[in-house]
């Protein structure tokens, strides 16, 4: 009588592969999610600093009726033309633009968030 050779995997190796794969996946996961987290706050500010240039520049063409202690909105930006829709998109909501206005004060721009001012983007 021939032998048959044992060419496959037992129940129990397969097993252990399964496990782990779900350790590394479990140490994986997590780690990517705070990287990709990570990545949206640094491409949030970066548009921040994009929207207080507009709003520069805006301040720039209205030299003699935008003053100290004013605020422009950022859909005002869009309107003006100084700021695209797609610049001004909100890396965690990619259906509206960031929400806020920027305050023009002491020659400084920052930029303020405010949900209530979004443009839902189409």
């Amino acid at each position: 009588m021939k032998k048959i050779g044992n060419k496959g995997f037992t129940l129990v190796e397969l097993l252990v592969v399964i496990v782990i794969l779900v350790i590394i996946m479990s140490i994986a996961i997590p780690s990517v999610t705070s990287s990709l987290e990570r990545s949206k706050e640094k491409q949030k500010n970066a548009k921040i600093e994009l929207i207080e240039s507009a709003a520069e520049i805006y301040a720039d063409r209205h030299k003699n009726t935008f003053t100290s202690g004013e605020t422009v909105t950022v859909a005002k930006l869009i309107e003006e033309g100084l700021l695209t829709k797609e610049e001004a998109k909100d890396p965690f909501d990619e259906k509206r633009t960031l929400c806020g206005h920027v305050l023009y004060q002491d020659n400084t721009y920052t930029f303020i968030e405010n949900t209530s001012q979004c443009v839902t983007i189409e």
